[in-house]
C-alpha cells in the first residue's frame, strides 16, 4: 500500500512541476511585472586594443599579447582567453565575450628574442574596466553590447 501511495504522489508531483515549469515560460520578453523572463546572465563583448612600444616610443612588431584569466588570492593561472602578435606598427587587438572578470589580465611577452628590435622584458597589466567605452548597444535584456578598452604598453629592453 505504501509503495502505491508513493507512486501516486510522485506522479502527481511530476505533473504539477511540469505544469508550473510550462506556466513560468512565456513568449513575451517581459512578464506582467516588467521583469525579463528568460534564463542566462548579463554579458557583453569586450575588446582590448592598443600599441606596444619600446622606451623610445618606437613600435615593436611580433610581441605576443594575451588575455589570461587568473583566480584567487594567489592569482593562480586558469587559462588563455585570446592571444595575438603585434602588427608592424606595434598594434594589437584581443577580446572575449562574457562577463567582466577581475581576474583578467593582459600579458605582454617578447617571444622572438633578438628579432624586431632586441629582447624585451615581459609585462602583466590588470584590466581597467573603468576605461571601457561602449561602442555598440546591446539588446537591453541580457546582452550589454560591445565595450572597448585602449591600453598602450611600453616594454623595457633586457639588460
Amino acid at each position: 500500500m505504501k509503495v502505491r501511495i508513493n507512486r501516486w504522489y510522485n506522479a502527481l508531483l511530476t505533473a504539477l512541476l511540469s505544469v508550473l515549469g510550462y506556466g513560468c515560460s512565456s513568449e513575451e520578453p517581459m512578464d506582467m511585472y516588467g521583469t525579463p523572463v528568460e534564463y542566462g546572465c548579463p554579458h557583453a563583448d569586450y575588446v582590448f586594443k592598443g600599441q606596444v612600444t619600446d622606451d623610445a616610443g618606437a613600435p615593436i612588431q611580433g610581441i605576443k599579447t594575451s588575455l589570461k584569466e587568473f583566480y584567487g588570492e594567489n592569482s593562480q593561472y586558469v587559462g588563455t582567453v585570446d592571444s595575438v602578435l603585434t602588427s608592424v606598427s606595434g598594434k594589437y587587438q584581443v577580446g572575449f565575450d562574457g562577463m567582466k572578470s577581475s581576474g583578467m589580465k593582459l600579458v605582454v611577452e617578447d617571444i622572438d628574442g633578438e628579432a624586431n628590435g632586441g629582447e624585451f622584458l615581459s609585462d602583466t597589466l590588470d584590466i581597467n574596466y573603468e576605461k571601457a567605452v561602449k561602442t555598440k548597444e546591446g539588446d537591453g535584456i541580457w546582452y550589454d553590447g560591445v565595450f572597448e578598452v585602449s591600453q598602450d604598453v611600453k616594454l623595457k629592453k633586457k639588460q
